[in-house]
């Protein structure tokens, strides 16, 4: 017994060794990104990265601190109403140039509401991330900006089960054995899952993220996203993203995904989160579709659609206001 015990540890000393020599959890690699040495994020943006290759990265430039547009300062300068936006590849907008991005079409319809006042939005946006990751974001990188506003770029696919991502105990947080077992663990029985419920399209699979508890998670997760801008005493609204992928014919009765903005509306909403959701407005003017998209992500017309309709509800809200100090 204790010779096998004795075996049994030796195994898995040499497991864990090997793995923090060989093993690394996947994530976005590329001339923009970089391992990180955070594990709930995986990957980020390499800081200084420039890259311009038309209609794949339009004029993307990563600043020092690793996050897309200029240098910020730590401090805010005297007057400025700062923005942070979190979000995955569609608040990152690669396929935009800089000045077509949402947060910078967010930032000019302010200045020009409110022509006495500076705003700026910063830019945080990673492609891929999911809720739980833009939770670490805001804890490790937004706040130290000391922001008045946090916006949330909630996307339809946010929900995606993160199988690398587990609650921290003791084991998980110091054994990279631990993780890696309970990585292909999760990680199989979720391709079980969504293959014993027959996952095949888009639609299926938004059905199985709000069918499961993929949104439980992802809820939660913005609900703490919450709890912490409280305690800082940043306010937090959360915009949903309006799909444009293919399924997509237009913003009524050909929009396929009206049942999940109502879900995240009016569970969000009971919880006391400002949720902004232009699909309302889309639908009221509801544009042809091919003329809102690049690939399946927003244009410069969408997101002007976008801003402006952000703009009235966080006036509505007075979230922001021109008189404000």
């Amino acid at each position: 017994m204790l010779k096998a015990s004795l075996a049994l540890l030796s195994v898995f000393i040499l497991l864990e060794f090997g793995l923090r020599f060989f093993w690394q959890m996947s994530g976005l690699k590329g001339e923009i990104y970089q391992k990180s040495t955070n594990s709930v994020l995986r990957y980020e943006l390499k800081a200084g990265a420039r890259l311009n290759i038309p209609l794949y990265y339009e004029g993307v430039e990563i600043n020092s601190d690793g996050f897309r547009g200029p240098e910020y300062s730590l401090k805010k300068d005297k007057g400025v109403y700062r923005i942070v936006m979190l979000g995955d590849s569609v608040t990152l907008a690669r396929l935009n140039k800089w000045e077509d991005t949402l947060t910078q079409r967010l930032e000019r319809g302010l200045s020009r509401l409110c022509p006495g006042k500076k705003f700026e939005v910063l830019n945080m946006g990673v492609e891929g991330y999911n809720s739980i990751q833009e939770l670490e974001v805001l804890k490790t990188k937004a706040l130290k900006y000391d922001p008045d506003l946090v916006i949330v770029h909630y996307c339809l696919n946010d929900p995606d089960y993160p199988e690398y991502y587990f609650k921290k105990n003791f084991l998980n947080r110091h054994s990279l054995a631990v993780r890696y077992i309970l990585y292909r663990l999760k990680k199989h029985h979720i391709k079980a899952d969504r293959s014993a419920r027959g996952i095949k399209s888009d639609e299926d699979a938004y059905r199985y993220f709000y069918g499961t508890r993929c949104w439980e998670d992802a809820k939660e997760a913005v609900l703490e996203m919450r709890r912490v801008a409280e305690v800082r005493g940043v306010k937090m609204a959360v915009l949903v993203v309006t799909e444009l992928s293919l399924p997509v014919k237009d913003f009524r009765q050909g929009y396929p995904f009206h049942y999940i903005h109502e879900k995240i509306g009016r569970e969000l909403k009971g919880q006391g989160v400002l949720v902004i959701d232009p699909l309302e407005e889309f639908n009221r003017l509801n544009p042809e579709i091919n003329s809102l998209r690049v690939w399946t992500y927003p244009n410069a017309k969408a997101n002007d659609i976008v801003a402006e309709y952000m703009i009235k509800k966080l006036t509505e809200a007075r979230i922001v206001l021109c008189n404000q100090k």
